[in-house]
């Protein structure tokens, strides 16, 4: 991720089949300039692409695509090849690729770098939903009232009953978790940091979380506070 002049950016942190994109969130913890100002969650569609000049038996995508498509993938007897992006893969494909290669992509893509779609909507799950969220660079935008939904990163204390504080005070609060997970932290083997994802009922509710948490942790990230979506988006 770089900062580069654009006002903002649209980062997948998400899926409901392959999980959470944990580089975003490292991401997010290694440049405390950004803001989450939004999330969006939308509709994935994945779909085989080629140049059409033979059997696709490779298959090009980000990790997260043949995740999403692993079953379709071993069916049909192709190899998956991890690569940056879709989109990437999809341009690889037109510009360089072979007869026996393909992308998963987007429909887009296959229109923008003139190549086939070979088989259409190919997620394991047709339920496959991606959210993604907005993020500026700049100050957090608290919204003044209603409910809110807060993006978080913290480092427990490296303590029996450390993290369990932590919950706890998520719980006193009244606090919704809709997301915890770890990820190691760099140069310090086997410490963690936690990410979250929690629903405030009212965002008035965040400086006293915010001190219950500074309390309770070695470190806290607050990346975002941003109205709640409709339930059900």
């Amino acid at each position: 991720m770089e900062a580069g002049d654009a006002e903002a950016a649209v980062l997948p942190v998400e899926n409901s089949v392959a999980g959470v994109v944990q580089e975003v969130s490292d991401q997010l913890w290694a440049h405390p300039g950004l803001a989450v100002v939004q999330e969006h969650i939308s509709p994935i569609r994945h779909h085989l692409l080629s140049r059409g000049e033979g059997p696709v038996r490779r298959a090009l995508s980000h990790p997260q695509a043949l995740a999403q498509c692993a079953r379709w993938l071993a069916d049909h007897q192709i190899t998956p090849v991890p690569v940056h992006d879709t989109a990437g893969a999809a341009r690889e494909i037109a510009e360089r690729g072979g007869p026996a290669d393909g992308a998963i992509a987007s429909r887009a893509a296959a229109d923008r770098y003139h190549l086939q779609v070979v088989a259409a909507d190919i997620a394991d799950q047709p339920s496959n939903r991606t959210r993604f969220l907005v993020v500026r660079r700049g100050p957090q935008a608290v919204p003044g009232s209603g409910p809110a939904k807060l993006a978080l990163g913290l480092v427990a204390e490296h303590r029996p009953g450390g993290l369990a504080q932590v919950l706890q005070v998520f719980a006193s609060n009244e606090v919704n978790l809709t997301r915890l997970d770890s990820r190691p932290v760099p140069q310090q083997p086997f410490n963690y940091r936690f990410y979250v994802d929690a629903e405030l009922a009212d965002v008035q509710q965040l400086p006293a979380l915010v001190a219950a948490l500074t309390s309770a942790t070695a470190e806290l990230r607050l990346f975002g506070a941003y109205p709640l979506p409709p339930a059900g988006v």
